[in-house]
């Protein structure tokens, strides 16, 4: 069986089309086709009903999907894990990154793991909280940050530290002649709500904070998928938003003010999310760091 294959089949089953997957893999139609045949010879079933130019995926062939993924991760991982041992690492974290918490804080941190343990290799990626908790399942993933309290309620987990809600305003917008705002005041006025799926964190959050007031969430402008998103879209007048103190650090939106929120809500928890109870002493020191060396959740 080969590799590339697989690659072809995975690009087939999303495409359901040989023409769309040819195009997307730079091939012509009837190789791909070939390939896809060859596959269905080797293991003597049909994986997919070709019928007048359609396609679906046979049930074997929904099995065969799963399995070409996973073989191609383990391939993806081996090669990574050796490469970083030729390299000079003794070990490897893989580190996710979801709710648009690629700030400031957490490169200091990274800068830190690789100046006192040179040895380990972090590798870091960008991913939505669904896709982490898959990864984190199917053992491609060793931690993560979040904000998703919920999603990731059955999972082990440290508060790497925490942070205070904020409120984004267009520069022209009434609630500014107050020094700090409130929910009940953000009530008024359109709201720009985190996305449920490319921000589920953001969106746990607004939900237990506007619940804290006995309240669901206010009209809702639009949804944003993260805090650039946010920022342009409350700088453009669609609505208010809702954010975090730190993330003010990453860049000036010079058409959004921010002021305090007035409510005591509780904090936003940036959690460390991981798999096993007791993890691998690497990854160990790894929340170790997290939770202590950058300041903790005492912030």
């Amino acid at each position: 069986m080969k590799t590339r294959h697989l690659e072809y089949y995975l690009v087939v089953a999303n495409e359901l089309n040989f023409t769309h997957a040819a195009d997307k893999l730079a091939i012509e139609p009837s190789p791909l086709s070939r390939a896809i045949g060859e596959l269905e010879t080797q293991f003597g079933v049909r994986l997919l009903h070709r019928r007048k130019g359609r396609i679906r995926l046979t049930w074997a062939g929904e099995v065969f999907r799963e399995h070409a993924r996973e073989i191609l991760n383990c391939i993806e991982n081996a090669k990574a894990r050796t490469m970083s041992a030729a390299r000079g690492h003794r070990s490897q974290l893989r580190i996710g990154i979801t709710d648009g918490l690629a700030q400031p804080r957490i490169a200091q941190l990274l800068a830190r793991c690789r100046e006192e343990e040179p040895q380990t290799e972090i590798r870091v990626t960008a991913m939505t909280v669904r896709q982490m908790l898959s990864a984190l399942d199917r053992g491609y993933l060793d931690a993560a940050f979040t904000l998703d309290g919920d999603s990731t309620a059955a999972y082990p987990k440290e508060c790497a530290w925490t942070d205070r809600p904020v409120v984004a305003l267009p520069i022209r917008h009434p609630l500014l002649a107050l020094e700090k705002i409130s929910l009940q005041d953000i009530k008024r006025y359109p709201l720009l709500v985190c996305h449920p799926e490319m921000w589920s964190g953001g969106h746990y959050l607004l939900r237990r904070w506007f619940a804290e007031i006995s309240s669901s969430l206010p009209r809702e402008a639009a949804f944003a998928s993260g805090y650039d998103t946010l920022m342009m879209l409350v700088g453009a007048g669609y609505g208010l938003g809702l954010s975090l103190e730190n993330w003010r650090s990453r860049e000036h939106h010079p058409d959004v003010v921010i002021r305090p929120l007035a409510d005591p809500v509780f904090p936003a928890e940036i959690l460390l999310v991981f798999k096993e109870a007791s993890p691998v002493p690497e990854l160990a020191r790894f929340i170790e760091r997290a939770c202590h060396a950058v300041g903790g959740p005492a912030d």
